[in-house]
């Protein structure tokens, strides 16, 4: 073999060797970004009080986690959204303007009360950590992220059984996604809020109408009026 042949071959070689380094660099590259999606969290939304916690979390490869129940060990729930659907949330988040708002809110206090931490991680825009009370007169951008919060957390429930337009009356007996039964006792003095008294366990919690979707999931029994 002449050297001519020697030098073109070893050429050939070092260009294969180069385009097999660099596909491997580049997959390296795409499996490192996968994973930093996997655990990159762009919204966190956690209420929690003496009783119980409920936290909404969403990540940049489209996964939905909601950790929701009584003490320390709360039931946990996986959704997972596509990215045209994860790319309409993010627009949702992205278009409320924090800029005016307050890191903390006035809030109520009590034993009963929950206290709730929002952060919001988007891409290219600056991360914003707010605390408020779940009863707080919210300003409208958050109030409108929290809204996005709750319907990423039903992402996560396999089925609802509480009727299509279900308005909660007094005697109501409603399961919460992490099993135990409420009834409904009745309504705040304000009319803002719903009282709810564990069957089962020694537990009192108020919760919005509104918010009723979010938290519980069945409709066990309803008293004949």
């Amino acid at each position: 073999m002449t050297s001519l042949a020697v030098r073109a071959r070893a050429r050939t070689h070092r260009r294969a060797a180069a385009v097999f380094v660099a596909a491997l660099a580049a997959a390296a590259a795409a499996t490192a970004a996968t994973t930093s999606d996997r655990s990159r969290e762009l919204l966190d939304y956690r209420c929690a009080n003496d009783l119980g916690v409920r936290q909404v979390t969403l990540f940049a490869n489209g996964t939905v986690r909601l950790r929701e129940g009584l003490g320390k060990q709360p039931r946990m729930r996986l959704g997972e959204i596509g990215p045209v659907e994860l790319a309409g949330y993010l627009r949702r988040l992205a278009a409320e303007d924090l800029s005016e708002v307050h890191d903390r809110q006035e809030s109520n206090e009590g034993e009963w009360v929950e206290h709730c931490t929002l952060r919001l991680a988007l891409d290219g825009a600056k991360e914003r950590w707010l605390a408020f009370s779940r009863f707080d007169s919210l300003p409208l951008p958050v109030a409108t992220i929290v809204r996005v919060a709750d319907e990423l957390a039903e992402l996560t429930r396999v089925t609802s059984e509480l009727p299509a337009g279900y308005q909660p009356r007094i005697g109501d007996v409603l399961r919460r996604a992490d099993g135990v039964l409420f009834a409904v006792a009745g309504f705040t003095s304000d009319g803002t809020g719903l009282e709810l008294q564990g069957i089962e366990q020694p537990l009192v919690v108020y919760v919005r109408p509104e918010d009723v979707p979010a938290q519980f999931e069945a409709l066990v029994s309803r008293r004949t009026p």
